[in-house]
């Protein structure tokens, strides 16, 4: 429904028309016997509030999304990076036909969709932790049994965070739907109450027209 500046200035046009016409006692007056009563102005008002919620719940679902996002993105490029890093350091050991090699999908590339590293990276550490002498050579790398333990428990953090992802995106598009149909019904209040306000006040009763956040007549 356009951006959050336009989405802020419309609900700033609304707020003005709907309060405006309720607290200015000669609007009120000259809408009243087009069936704004008192409970009409006081359901408009509402109506404002409720999309004001509703943005504001839209924000905060953004904001849950575009983090669970980040989290999952730094981690896949963390896991990635670190399982490259260590399997070029297992290169200089094992060539691509040796049985440990092939055992660990050492030379495995194939690894470029999500579910491919995965796969491959879960299958790599298991097999790693599994062998003491290929762990050994990994010590003059820097490596660690309990960091290697650590880079694989990274990658089987992976699904968690993306399911989170996968949730937060699914929350933020409902908010989105949901705010976009109020800021709709907000905007047919408006439009109704800005129509009725240029045919009730002449040319010479424009300030009633300013007030209520209508600037021209068109």
């Amino acid at each position: 429904m356009g951006n959050k500046s336009s989405i802020n200035d419309k609900l700033e046009y609304s707020r003005v028309a709907i309060y405006n016409a309720h607290d200015d006692e000669i609007i009120r007056a000259r809408f009243a016997p087009f069936g704004f009563d008192e409970n009409r102005h006081l359901a408009n008002k509402q109506l404002f509030q409720e999309s004001s919620d509703l943005i504001l719940k839209n924000e905060q679902e953004n904001a849950e999304w575009k983090l669970a996002s980040e989290a999952f993105n730094e981690t896949l490029g963390s896991s990635r990076k670190k399982l490259r890093r260590i399997r070029q350091s297992l290169k200089f050991w094992y060539d691509a036909d040796t049985p440990e090699a092939v055992e660990m999908g050492l030379y495995n590339s194939k690894i470029s969709k999500y579910a491919d590293f995965k796969k491959i990276a879960q299958n790599f550490y298991s097999v790693l932790l599994s062998k003491e002498e290929v762990l050994a050579k990994l010590v003059p790398f820097g490596y660690t049994t309990e960091s290697i333990m650590a880079d694989s428990e990274e990658v089987n953090s992976l699904d968690q965070l993306r399911n989170k992802r996968e949730q937060e995106s699914g929350d933020a598009q409902y908010a989105t739907k949901e705010r976009n149909a109020k800021l709709d019904e907000l905007d047919e209040c408006v439009s109704e109450m800005v129509r009725l306000a240029r045919l009730i006040f002449r040319d010479d009763e424009s300030q009633y027209l300013e007030k209520l956040g209508i600037t021209s007549r068109s």
